[in-house]
């Protein structure tokens, strides 16, 4: 991963964590959105599935249910940032 794919894919991530946060319908669009930025990357496995899971459920929704997808879809972001994290650093050195 160069650092410019990096960098992009950090700025996309974050837009979607936010959103996920927010409980803002609009997250599961910005995680299909990165999900097709990390195309051939590390992070795309991660991605996939956070995608996946984000339009299978309400994401927006308050049940219980809904809130736990949230938060595995969120924790599968934050291993797709680790990832582009550690490659921005690595292109750093």
């Amino acid at each position: 991963m160069t650092a410019n794919e990096a960098a992009r894919l950090l700025a996309a991530l974050s837009r979607a964590e936010i959103a996920l946060v927010q409980r803002d319908p609009v997250a599961t669009a910005l995680l299909a959105q990165a999900a097709r930025d990390a195309e051939g990357l590390a992070p795309a496995p991660a991605l996939a599935l956070a995608a996946r899971m984000a339009r299978a459920a309400d994401i927006s929704g308050t049940a219980p249910a809904d809130a736990a997808v949230r938060k595995v879809v969120q924790a599968l972001c934050r291993v797709a940032q680790q990832d582009a994290t550690a490659a921005l650093v690595g292109a750093a050195r």
